[in-house]
């Protein structure tokens, strides 16, 4: 992978606190000085919205194929590359995103059974040289995701009411993501207080950018 200077991701399953986390990440880097693009994955620029929109439609579960939606995810993804992401790191901003192509790999490529190889041919040509130069996995197990995700009492869109087998092998996918591309993935315990969480997270974020 080509990774981008200045591209930051964060990955996990649903209630790992990402948002939050991607809230405390921007607030430092803006008082440390940087000019941050905060953007969430599939999404952040019109085209890639409206296909996010189309993915997660609860009324398209059953119907849409695994091919459709895994072209769906890379065709939001090369939109928002072009017109956000690129132009943003030519800028010098830092750009970080909520979910990029590591949810993929482990969405589509584990949980659907489509195969890394497969998804990673599919990332190289849609990314090109605008890959994460760091992507941070926001660990939990999917128990204390079900527990956190109910608390909310909101309906659940296509991908969220998908059984627990499913977010097994997300977390599995994300989990091997570290493990074989441990020089742009990292994953840090996100069972403990946001506090704690965001220490490792800082950590992680600040010796890549600064090394």
């Amino acid at each position: 992978m080509k990774t981008a200077k200045g591209f930051i991701s964060l990955e996990g399953i649903d209630g790992s606190g990402k948002s939050t986390q991607i809230d405390m990440l921007v607030r430092k880097l803006q008082s440390t000085g940087y000019e941050v693009v905060k953007l969430r994955e599939p999404g952040g620029a019109r085209i890639s919205e409206q296909i996010r929109e189309i993915l997660l439609n609860p009324d398209f579960k059953g119907i849409m194929g695994d091919d459709t939606e895994l072209l769906l995810y890379n065709a939001a993804r090369a939109q928002v590359i072009a017109e956000i992401i690129r132009p943003a790191l030519a800028a010098g901003k830092i750009v970080v995103a909520d979910r990029f192509a590591w949810s993929t790999f482990a969405y589509q490529g584990y949980a659907r059974g489509l195969g890394a190889e497969k998804v990673l041919r599919l990332t190289e040509l849609t990314c090109g040289d605008c890959f994460p130069e760091l992507t941070v996995v926001l660990d939990i197990s999917v128990e204390c995701s079900r527990t956190r995700t109910a608390k909310r009492g909101e309906a659940p869109d296509r991908l969220e009411s998908e059984k627990t087998e499913f977010f097994e092998r997300v977390r599995q996918g994300y989990l091997a993501a570290a493990r074989d591309y441990g020089d742009c993935v990292v994953a840090v315990d996100a069972g403990r207080t946001p506090d704690e969480v965001f220490a490792d997270l800082w950590n992680a974020v600040i010796k890549k950018l600064e090394g």
